[in-house]
């Protein structure tokens, strides 16, 4: 999970791509987003076949080099190109935190490159460089890129109450990510002051979550334009935010962090549950609702009804296999179950491939 790969040429090209052609401003019709798209897509294949080989070394690093400066003109020109347009300040908060944390996330993959290449063991500045990128990854360009595509196309039905207590919920979100980093690094002797941030993080995120179901409850007529086929696939999505949220906000507590930051099946865990049963579960939904796998197929909803099941038991099995190390009962046969959802994961999204495939059309 952690492969360049899997981030660029899968998240962060489909990410992208979406505000680019679906948010206000025609972003899509200018050149430029055209050349930085196809850079993107560039540089995730050569970094794919080259980062395995030792003597392709030195490609490798320089296309990572080139990926990153590719974020920074998108973010540049995303931002001033977004600001311009006629997308409501909810959608353009998001939008616009979410490249500005694509872009502060390259921090943490830097250092990580200068540790490998000075040969450093310095294992608790690899672990905070890993964490703090992961975490701004995640929690930050992911996720809020997620929220600025469903409120570009939920905020124009919602009441004005509604789009109010939205517009909250994206402030808190997007004001909590760079204070609850610093819960990934409790793990240090820290004194009181230093935990002041984290806290503040949590109490961010809490808030965030407060206004998410309160504007969720406004917005249940709206909710009803989500296809019947996907709809299930969309709670998930949503739950496993939610879920995130929660136990973002339990590490804040010393005896939940060290078992947490400290069990490698449940820091897995956590991350699949936002890269797959967040991000990716609506990134498919919301390709089915666009109309870029035919929803009119049955195997269609075949395809992802496995990928979906398939990510659930994937979840499932990390979170039973970092109980089971917590309470010293951990069984090898975890290994094998994890295996074969492995497995069905990659079943289900070659179906999800030939979905596309057999799409004929697009909207």
């Amino acid at each position: 999970m952690y492969s360049p790969f899997a981030f660029s040429g899968w998240v962060t090209l489909a990410l992208v791509a979406l505000m680019v052609y679906d948010l206000p401003g025609a972003l899509y019709r200018k050149k430029i987003y055209q050349y930085l798209l196809g850079a993107i897509f560039l540089c995730s294949w050569v970094s794919l076949f080259t980062s395995p080989f030792a003597f392709l070394k030195y490609i490798s690093d320089i296309v990572s080099v080139v990926y990153i400066l590719v974020t920074y003109v998108l973010a540049w020109v995303f931002i001033r190109d977004i600001l311009r347009s006629a997308a409501g300040k909810t959608v353009k908060l998001l939008s616009v935190s979410s490249v500005i944390y694509l872009v502060l996330s390259s921090a943490g993959a830097l250092m990580l490159a200068y540790l490998f290449s000075v040969k450093s063991l310095n294992a608790v500045l690899y672990r905070d460089a890993l964490f703090g990128y992961l975490h701004l990854q995640y929690n930050g360009f992911f996720t809020l890129a997620v929220f600025a595509l469903i409120y570009n196309k939920v905020v124009p039905l919602a009441s004005k109450k509604a789009v109010k207590n939205i517009h909250w919920f994206a402030i808190f979100l997007s004001l909590s990510i760079l204070p609850s980093m610093f819960l990934t690094f409790l793990w240090h002797q820290v004194n009181l002051g230093l935990r002041i941030v984290p806290g503040i993080g949590s109490a961010l995120i809490l808030l965030s979550v407060i206004w998410f179901i309160i504007s969720s409850l406004q917005l249940m007529k709206e909710y009803k334009v989500i296809l019947p086929s996907i709809r299930y696939a969309i709670i998930i999505a949503i739950s496993a935010f939610l879920i995130k949220n929660v136990l973002q906000c339990l590490t804040f507590f010393d005896t939940i962090n060290v078992l947490v930051f400290g069990n490698r099946p449940m820091i897995m865990g956590f991350l699949h549950l936002v890269f797959l049963g967040f991000v990716t579960l609506f990134l498919i939904s919301y390709f089915v609702q666009r109309g870029m796998l035919d929803r009119k197929k049955v195997f269609t909803e075949f395809a992802v009804i496995i990928f979906t099941l398939a990510v659930l038991v994937n979840e499932a099995l990390l979170m039973l296999q970092g109980l089971g190390a917590m309470l010293i009962a951990s069984s090898p046969l975890f290994s094998w179950y994890l295996w074969g959802a492995g497995i069905l994961l990659l079943l289900g999204s070659l179906l999800i491939a030939i979905a596309r495939m057999r799409t004929k059309h697009s909207v």
